[in-house]
């Protein structure tokens, strides 16, 4: 049914404009009227499942939800209140739940409202519903500050589900998915989450856990792990090797961080001057973007040369790809600043996609560095 609730977020997207501060409000008798008619639209439109239709049957159900939520639409700010009180109600249909905190994110940013979209979002069931809205639905929650550990641990329930992203042509596992989320929540918090699913009933639970708490990098995370009692469980060799890289100290090569090309001070201030919203991502692209740009076409510059200046050139988007800054930055930066790495590697998280992924991976890179080449964290990693 992917193709029906398609159909349908196009018309939600709608819903923040049509619900803003220029609608006209109903009068008091008016709303109660508007939304018992909302309500007695869905209860005929939703109740199916669509495993249960033919294609015949999903296209008119495509129609019938186009029309149940272009009547939420026009009620405006009181279809607004209408659905967030029958989302509140709703305990058993996860398509309306569903496409109710779809509807409702973008119209109320509430504290109150986000929580019941998380609630609601809980609930949803990848067979029905596309895993993709979910994770992308669930990372925006996350940045806004509302708890989604609820959230991304159900992702690791799904141990062989494909999420397609087709925005960015990209398929992720459930493991990796649910990095977006862990990743994206206060490194405290998602190590937290994370070391109590060590001991979770399913072993494929546990071996996700153990390697996403891994990435963590912080005190709780290599606490856990050293007290964790079930590392020959896990069967994955790419996951075994992912932890032992963090949990067991690795003398550095000293020669490789003996002449960085920059300094802490560049380095700092480099990382706090990344883009990390959309707005941000425009304004430095229409500026030091655009005169990266220019210098690299009045050089007639080759790919090849390109890719070589941006490995030895300050980021302007990213740190990703950068070489020459990612070992200025283990070589330079102190034992305190190991905790502003971690925040700007959270932060780089900005979306679902290739390229926040790249980010992440590379401030982990920082990161693991820096651990080895200060011995940071000592008395739980191994010698």
């Amino acid at each position: 049914m992917r193709r029906t609730l398609g159909r349908v977020a196009a018309i939600l997207g709608m819903m923040a404009v049509a619900c803003g501060g220029g609608a006209t409000r109903l009068l008091a008798g008016d709303v109660s009227l508007a939304c018992r008619a909302i309500r007695a639209s869905k209860a005929k439109v939703y109740g199916y499942h669509p495993a249960q239709l033919d294609q015949g049957q999903i296209d008119a159900k495509s129609k019938e939800l186009d029309t149940f939520w272009r009547e939420v639409q026009a009620a405006g700010p009181d279809g607004v209140t209408c659905i967030r009180g029958l989302l509140a109600e709703e305990k058993a249909d996860h398509l309306f739940q569903f496409d109710a905190a779809q509807m409702l994110f973008p119209a109320d940013k509430s504290p109150e409202t986000l929580k019941l979209i998380r609630d609601a979002l809980a609930q949803a069931d990848f067979q029905e519903s596309d895993p993709a809205n979910y994770l992308e639905l669930s990372l925006e929650l996350s940045k806004a500050g509302v708890d989604v550990r609820t959230l991304a641990a159900k992702l690791l329930l799904y141990p062989s589900a494909t999420i397609h992203i087709s925005e960015h042509s990209l398929d992720l596992d459930s493991d990796t998915a649910a990095l977006f989320l862990y990743g994206s929540m206060q490194p405290a918090a998602a190590s937290n989450a994370l070391s109590e699913l060590l001991d979770a009933p399913q072993p494929f639970v546990r071996s996700a856990a153990a390697h996403l708490l891994a990435e963590q990098l912080t005190e709780e995370s290599f606490r856990a792990l050293s007290q964790w009692k079930k590392m020959a469980e896990v069967e994955e060799e790419f996951r075994r090797n992912d932890i032992r890289a963090v949990m067991k100290y690795k003398a550095p090569n000293a020669e490789e961080y003996a002449h960085p090309r920059f300094t802490r001070e560049q380095v700092l201030e480099t990382v706090a001057g990344l883009p990390h919203t959309r707005k941000e991502f425009d304004e430095v692209m229409a500026t030091r973007g655009a005169a990266f740009d220019q210098k690299m076409r009045d050089e007639k510059a080759t790919p090849q040369q390109m890719s070589q200046t941006v490995a030895e050139s300050l980021p302007i988007y990213g740190v990703a790809e950068h070489t020459a800054f990612i070992s200025s930055a283990v070589a330079t930066l102190r034992p305190e600043d190991f905790a502003t790495i971690r925040e700007a590697r959270r932060k780089a998280l900005y979306n679902i996609s290739d390229e926040s992924m790249a980010e992440y991976l590379a401030y982990t890179l920082i990161l693991i560095g820096m651990l080895n080449r200060l011995d940071l964290y000592a008395e739980y990693r191994s010698h």
